[in-house]
């Protein structure tokens, strides 16, 4: 009876390793965990929109003859009021509340964006010898201070962006002297597309850039 037993134990455990019950096992159990796993990628990949980035340019100028060692080194930092230190690409509706544009970005949050800009721009413009990132200028240095107040679409009360503003006030240090300013552009969006409203945010600061490079020529000559 005991060996009858042992016997039968034997082929229950024979039976259970059986390769070609294991593939019989193996191959539905896989398919159903295949099958669960592509469902939950496709939940998530449907939840989840490829985010989009834009890109801000600096303005292309003209470099001078003038020696190097002729030109100042300009200090500049830039900050932002508070709702626009984000990488998200904004509007300002008709109830004064900021909004986004659907996963829509910077490629950084705004301040780094477009003190990076507008450090090129300045450097294109070949007036200084260098343009650095400081808050503090040193030795006979030039120093420049911005802030962003604006830089978004205005919409209206049904959502759509009519225009995008941008303004930045500051002050230019040089010489010993010192000067205060705002800056500000608007320009018009015809329709309700997003690489309309970047581009309308890249005009924006072209214009706004202009002003500064303007600016500074006025008051340290």
């Amino acid at each position: 009876m005991i060996l009858r037993s042992l016997f039968t134990a034997k082929r229950t455990i024979q039976w259970r390793l059986s390769p070609e019950m294991k593939t019989k096992t193996f191959i539905p159990v896989l398919g159903l965990a295949a099958l669960l796993l592509t469902a939950c990628s496709g939940l998530m990949d449907s939840a989840q929109p490829a985010k989009q980035v834009y890109l801000l340019m600096p303005l292309p100028g003209p470099s001078t003859a003038e020696a190097a060692e002729q030109k100042p080194v300009l200090f500049m930092s830039l900050h932002a009021v508070p709702g626009l230190d984000s990488d998200w690409i904004q509007a300002l509706g008709s109830d004064a509340a900021l909004t986004r544009y659907a996963n829509a970005r910077w490629p950084d949050h705004l301040p780094e964006v477009l003190a990076s800009v507008i450090q090129r721009s300045l450097v294109s413009s070949g007036r200084f010898s260098a343009v650095e990132r400081s808050s503090k200028a040193k030795d006979d240095g030039w120093r420049l201070q911005l802030q962003v107040e604006k830089f978004y679409g205005l919409q209206g009360p049904g959502g759509e962006t009519s225009s995008v503003v941008t303004e930045i006030s500051g002050s230019i240090g040089c010489n010993g002297k010192s000067a205060a300013f705002v800056l500000d552009d608007s320009v018009a969006v015809g329709a309700e597309r997003l690489s309309l409203v970047v581009a309308a945010h890249q005009q924006g600061l072209d214009g706004v850039t202009r002003q500064l490079i303007q600016k500074i020529f006025e008051h340290c000559p």
